[in-house]
């Protein structure tokens, strides 16, 4: 068992709320430990984006304490903490006229010392990125004239670029194509099994988070439900519990991976 101090992730006791007075996360205790894919799963509006903010330090819990490598997230400068953690948020900006090799390049820019140039293995790492992302045919022009998907892959690259131990994505495949979805998720699950990296990602889409995670962290209403192996934690008791939708589990024959068959019945049979 990882004890807190080793965990690269862990949350205790954490709350936020927004200045209306709703409650969005309440009681969290996690702990997300090294070489991992944590697929974050959980209904719209159950927190998923919130935590996520909560572990990238783009926000402070209310109460409770958020560690990363023991350390907390407040006590790290924002150029030490981009060096080992990258975070491809749900919402995004690039309103100006950068280029995809510009944006890619930002990624490299906590490693690259104040007033000096990109070295050879910066730029290595962007064309790395930009050839994982199937982009390098996009290098010079300039990410306005993309489309969403299109910035979703240059986004990502620029979090791949950035070369940390640790990833956090919020629906980072949520505008791509089932072609490009999947390779994404087999870049990050080759980082994590190569370089030992840490990934927690929300997705919705509950067949891509058993065929590609680890584990699985559930949220509902704002507090952690469960965490724990994909074969432990994805039941049909949960799905139905958590999604209030019936599924039946299977097992791919070939993979054995674990995939859902959602049962839809038509008005009549009501």
């Amino acid at each position: 068992m990882i004890s807190w101090a080793e965990s690269v992730f862990s949350i205790r006791e954490g709350w936020f709320g927004y200045r209306d007075g709703k409650t969005v996360l309440q009681d969290i205790n996690l702990s997300l430990n090294p070489g991992t894919f944590y697929g974050l799963i959980g209904p719209n509006g159950s927190g998923k984006t919130t935590l996520l903010d909560l572990l990238a330090s783009t926000i402070q819990p209310d109460k409770g304490t958020v560690l990363f490598r023991g350390k907390p997230l407040a006590a790290y400068r924002r150029q030490e903490l981009a060096r080992m953690l990258a975070f491809v948020p749900q919402d995004f900006a690039l309103g100006f006229e950068y280029t995809v090799f510009d944006v890619v390049l930002m990624g490299r820019h906590p490693h690259i010392p104040r007033f000096s140039s990109p070295a050879a293995k910066d730029l290595d790492r962007v064309e790395e990125a930009l050839a994982l992302m199937d982009i390098t045919q996009l290098r010079d022009r300039a990410v306005t004239r993309l489309s969403g998907g299109e910035k979703q892959r240059v986004i990502v690259a620029r979090a791949l670029a950035q070369d940390t131990q640790a990833l956090i994505l919020d629906e980072a495949t949520s505008n791509l194509d089932i072609r490009h979805t999947i390779e994404i998720m087999r870049v990050v699950s080759d980082r994590v099994r190569q370089k030992g990296m840490t990934v927690i990602a929300a997705i919705h889409d509950l067949n891509l988070a058993a065929a590609f995670c680890d584990e699985l962290v559930v949220l509902k209403a704002g507090s952690v439900v469960t965490q724990g192996a994909v074969r432990d934690v994805l039941t049909n008791p949960l799905i139905r519990e958590v999604f209030a939708v019936d599924g039946h589990i299977r097992v791919h024959p070939e993979t054995m991976a674990l995939g859902i068959d959602y049962v839809f019945k038509k008005e009549a049979d009501l």
